[in-house]
């Protein structure tokens, strides 16, 4: 999968899409309700899809690679970014977090 490069996605309400990712990839909600489906894991002989709701600003790292299903809730905008595309990602959201002085009481955007 080298080589890969940031993908930016919109899906409509109920709208789905499946993804191929490397370990490392972060998922980035832009805007919108985002549900992110897999990648496979074992556990206790058994294989799951674990899942997980995104909003507006969230993001989430995957530690293991293959496929997910991206699922909007409602409209959703979001960005898929490879591995080594994390870091320019999180110099940008640093530099927004000191713009913005994490004013409002929102929690703070993290990726992993």
């Amino acid at each position: 999968m080298e080589g890969r490069r940031m993908m930016r996605l919109a899906l409509g309400k109920g709208d789905s899409r499946r993804v191929l990712v490397e370990p490392g990839t972060t998922v980035l909600a832009l805007e919108g309700t985002l549900t992110v489906r897999g990648p496979l894991v074992w556990v206790a002989e058994t294989t799951l899809a674990p899942e997980q709701r995104l909003g507006s600003e969230q993001a989430l790292t995957l530690e293991s690679g293959g496929w997910v299903d991206l699922m909007a809730v409602e409209a959703a905008e979001f960005v898929v970014l490879p591995p080594e595309g994390v870091q320019v990602w999180r110099k940008v959201v640093r530099g927004l977090e000191r713009l913005m002085g994490h004013e409002g009481g929102k929690k703070p955007m993290v990726l992993r």
